[in-house]
């Protein structure tokens, strides 16, 4: 979000190449015994990898993108999509693009994950199949994710965490 790049004096023009130059870098942390990196951005002296994640290329990485060029990087690099809730003809288009991408890009869409966060709001519900919930019964919840399992989503999780809003 802008605000949280503000925040931090962060530019939030130029998001998608940092965000390119630093799964760049973890690429070459994962994979090589010993590595540097010159970019852009950031540049890392040679330098010597002890550890490494136990699979090879790496943990799952899922970005949380709704913008074309962020849906086609998911498709092109990343592992899955971690998408907030939302109506499910639009989770559907955003799906396809990235299914796109990964296909062009000689990947398996098939190994691509999207996992789906819900964040109720203390307020209001709204369901059906071109609707997300905000609030509501567990009989809601449920209704809503089994209608996500329909349109693939593979895993959603419900979170709690999300601050209430104060009139």
């Amino acid at each position: 979000m802008p605000d949280e790049y503000a925040a931090v004096g962060v530019p939030w023009k130029g998001r998608g190449a940092r965000l390119d130059e630093t799964l760049d870098i973890l690429e070459k942390y994962w994979t090589s015994e010993v590595f540097g990196h010159e970019g852009s951005l950031v540049t890392i002296p040679e330098t010597v990898v002890g550890l490494k994640p136990r699979r090879r290329s790496g943990p799952p990485m899922l970005l949380a993108a709704f913008t074309p060029a962020g849906l086609r990087r998911i498709g092109r690099r990343l592992d899955g999509w971690l998408p907030v809730s939302m109506p499910l003809p639009h989770l559907t288009g955003m799906w396809e693009v990235i299914q796109k991408e990964d296909a062009e890009a000689d990947r398996d869409p098939a190994a691509l994950c999207k996992v789906l966060r819900v964040n109720p709001e203390p307020t209001g519900i709204r369901t059906g199949p071109d609707q997300m919930p905000q609030a509501g019964t567990l009989t809601q919840y449920i209704d809503y994710a089994r209608s996500t399992a329909e349109v693939g989503v593979h895993e959603l999780f419900v979170d709690f965490g999300h601050p209430c809003r104060t009139r």
